[in-house]
């Protein structure tokens, strides 16, 4: 059985994407944060009542921080 090789490596077929992408429309980066029992409880307790995800908890939280320090 023969392969076919082809002179250009197999990611490199997919279009790049511009670097000046607005912001609505870029790719989300995946970011992990442990925290203690304690403090996954209070989140996941303020969740369930606020009927919001811990990622929208956690993103607008950050987002306010950000605001605060200007960075």
């Amino acid at each position: 059985m023969t392969t076919k090789k082809s002179g250009h490596s197999p990611g490199s077929s997919r279009p790049r994407t511009a670097t000046t992408k607005a912001a609505s429309t870029e790719k989300p980066v995946a970011l992990t944060v442990k925290v203690d029992s304690k403090t996954y409880v209070r989140l996941c307790t303020l969740g369930a009542t606020q009927r919001r995800t811990n990622q929208d908890l956690l993103k607008d939280a950050v987002a306010q921080f950000l605001d605060r320090e200007r960075a």
